[in-house]
């Protein structure tokens, strides 16, 4: 202790640093060399395994959630394919409903056009045959007046007796070219 009393009076006299004091740097190595394996042994059995096994845990965590990803993004994939199969399937359904429905409706398009030409061309049929009896009978009662007709003129303009058979011959006659028309 001596020794360190009279360097600690010698470095206050000398006005320097005591770490810098080469006659107690024996001493100083020394307690270094302690110091440091003291230390490095704590490390080395406390904290360092804590840390090793942090690191591991969190290695083992990463891992582990790379690996959850990878199925997850392999799940979602496969739903998105499902997914994809299913549209397709509901647009080809679709498409296959709007063609058997567009068919449909050509097909009641067609019958009702048919049905309707049939039910015109029955009615332009009534029609005409009822036009042609209407002009049937009046062409008959024309008949009569025309002969009574002819028969005045002939005898009021010619002034000819004209017989009831010649009379009604050219009316038949004129008729008949009428009906023919």
């Amino acid at each position: 202790m001596a020794t360190t009393a009279t360097t600690e009076v010698a470095n206050k006299e000398a006005g320097g640093l005591p770490q810098l004091d080469f006659t107690t740097f024996e001493e100083q190595i020394v307690w270094l060399f302690l110091s440091f394996i003291v230390l490095l042994v704590i490390v080395s059995k406390v904290a360092l395994p804590r840390v090793t096994k942090v690191l591991e845990e969190r290695e083992e965590r990463i891992a582990g959630d790379l690996d959850k990803a990878e199925t997850q993004r392999r799940d979602a994939d496969e739903t998105k394919a499902a997914y994809e199969a299913s549209l397709a399937t509901a647009r080809a359904e679709a498409q296959a409903v709007m063609a058997e429905a567009k068919a449909q409706i050509q097909k009641d398009m067609a019958k009702a056009q048919s049905e309707l030409d049939a039910k015109l061309n029955a009615e332009a049929a009534n029609a005409e045959a009822a036009i042609r009896a209407a002009k049937d009978k009046a062409l008959e009662g024309l008949g009569d007046m025309a002969k009574d007709i002819t028969r005045d003129l002939a005898e009021k303009l010619a002034g000819v007796d004209a017989s009831d058979a010649d009379i009604n011959k050219a009316v038949e006659n004129a008729l008949n070219s009428a009906k023919g028309a």
